[in-house]
């Protein structure tokens, strides 16, 4: 069986099932399926591409031991704003 027709199986197997399951339940599980259908059908299947990216880790100074006395909330917003200042 192809895959378009499992998927198709698999949607009005759902849609049987909508009375038993709720209609929440059902419309859930058939987003994916249905995207996915399209998708087959409209031959968009992604393929694999290869990309050069460049990546920058960097180690902020006295960082960890400030995080540490600091809500997660708190590190957030210093990391967010830090540099970001006008008035400077």
């Amino acid at each position: 069986m192809l895959e378009i027709e499992q998927i198709q199986q698999a949607i009005a197997t759902l849609e049987s099932q909508r009375s038993l399951l709720g209609d929440a339940a059902v419309d859930a599980a058939l987003m994916g399926l249905r995207q996915k259908l399209a998708e087959l059908k409209a031959g968009d299947t992604p393929m694999a591409q290869r990309k050069q990216v460049t990546i920058l880790f960097a180690d902020v100074s006295g960082f960890t031991a400030l995080s540490e006395t600091l809500d997660a909330e708190e590190v957030h917003d210093l990391m967010n704003t830090s540099g970001n200042d006008s008035t400077t």
